[in-house]
């Protein structure tokens, strides 16, 4: 697996009264050196979701590093810092992530 051929997407799989109006179905992509690609993202830009992706992306490089897939297979969902409204917050995003392919579009999954 080529590093410089494949990207980290985090899809948003739920999004509940968010307050920088990011929807499901949005994305934010990242290279596999943890970089965000802005120009292939689809979401507005959020600290509050960025900020819980660090430690996952940081996992993926040493995957990677290591020959594995770098999406864990137990640790591929979160969600922002936001409290969610019925905790006193304003909302609630959750993403998945997923290794693509650059060129082709296609997700690759993990070999078992």
């Amino acid at each position: 697996m080529n590093k410089e051929d494949m990207e980290i997407v985090a899809e948003v799989t739920g999004a509940h009264h968010c307050a920088n109006f990011i929807r499901a179905g949005e994305t934010f992509v990242f290279s596999t050196d943890g970089l965000l690609d802005t120009s292939a993202s689809t979401a507005p830009l959020c600290l509050g979701v960025i900020a819980k992706l660090q430690p996952a992306l940081l996992m993926a490089q040493d995957r990677l590093e290591a020959g594995l897939h770098p999406i864990s297979p137990r640790f591929n969902t979160f969600d922002c810092f936001d409290t969610g409204i019925d905790h006193g917050g304003t909302g609630k995003v959750f993403v998945k992530l997923r290794l693509r392919d650059k060129k082709t579009g296609a997700f690759v999954e993990p070999t078992p």
